[in-house]
């Protein structure tokens, strides 16, 4: 279910990253595409109208550099970490008796 085009990420980057960059590849329609000379790996969205996000060689994933990429994935449109509930549902449903009681 590999999109076109799209390379896969390798130990160019580090295995925090791999391991979202493969679920969005795979399940999301994102794009991987490693530079043709020297820079930074991009990562594509599957709204084309987005704009691509680099993806770092090298880094952590604590600190505000890792949680300041996912942030860059979910406002693109892409869903990490799996499973994680749209923004737009929250708001729609409203607060039952039980839930309020976990706040």
């Amino acid at each position: 279910m590999e999109p076109e085009g799209s390379d896969r990420p390798g130990r160019e980057v580090s295995k925090e990253h791999r391991r979202i960059i493969e679920f969005l590849v795979d399940s999301q329609g994102w794009r991987y595409e490693l530079p043709s000379g020297g820079g930074y790996p991009r990562l594509y969205p599957a709204d084309a109208t987005q704009s691509p996000i680099r993806v770092p060689k090298t880094g952590r994933s604590r600190g505000h550099a890792f949680s300041n990429w996912i942030a860059d994935i979910r406002r693109k449109g892409g869903q990490w970490p799996p499973g994680r509930r749209p923004a737009e549902a929250d708001e729609d449903q409203p607060i039952t008796q039980q839930e309020s009681e976990g706040w």
